[in-house]
């Protein structure tokens, strides 16, 4: 899905056992006006929802980036598991980071490759690491703000004028033709 205006900046994905840490991540993304999905912060709104369709959404198509956080209790959970097989999704279909992994531990998460990139999270504060999702988030919003005004200048901004001719069956011109 190419959407451009995502519901949210981030997705957080994690296993209950992390929430403590995820929990202080997401508040203080929240204050710095990140826009966050969050579970608790939409309980009212998960309430009901068929939450299997319901997070597959989220994670595939309404969050500009999902961040990951990696530890053993992620691999045992299922719905850890949907959430990333939904982020994967997303990944394949684009060729440019989307998922975010941020380690607890050094446990292997499947289709997450040693080769790409992540934070290690043992000695950094939670507030530190929203630091950084902050800093991402709006690197990209530079990057794409720099390209699009350069994209701008290069578009002629004056107003096309073009003559419609109007012909009968014979191809002579019809005079004083009105065009509603």
């Amino acid at each position: 899905m190419k959407n451009k205006n995502y519901k949210y900046d981030v997705a957080l994905s994690f296993a209950g056992e992390n929430r403590a840490y995820v929990e202080e991540v997401a508040n203080s993304l929240r204050i710095k006006g990140v826009k966050v999905f969050y579970d608790l912060f939409e309980e009212t709104n998960l309430w009901g929802k068929n939450l299997y369709e319901y997070l597959s959404e989220i994670y595939q198509n309404r969050a500009r980036y999902t961040v990951l956080f990696i530890s053993g209790f992620y691999n045992q959970k299922l719905w850890t598991n949907h959430e990333r097989t939904s982020m994967q999704a997303r990944a394949f279909q684009e060729s440019k980071e989307y998922i975010l992994p941020a380690r607890f531990d050094d446990t292997e998460i499947p289709g997450i490759l040693k080769t790409v990139g992540y934070i290690n999270l043992k000695d950094r504060s939670p507030d530190e690491f929203a630091s950084l999702i902050e800093k991402k988030i709006k690197k990209d919003q530079t990057f794409l703000k720099t390209k699009w005004s350069k994209i701008s200048t290069l578009v002629n901004p004056k107003p096309f004028i073009f003559t419609v001719k109007l012909v009968n069956e014979k191809e002579e011109s019809i005079k004083n033709a009105k065009w509603y």
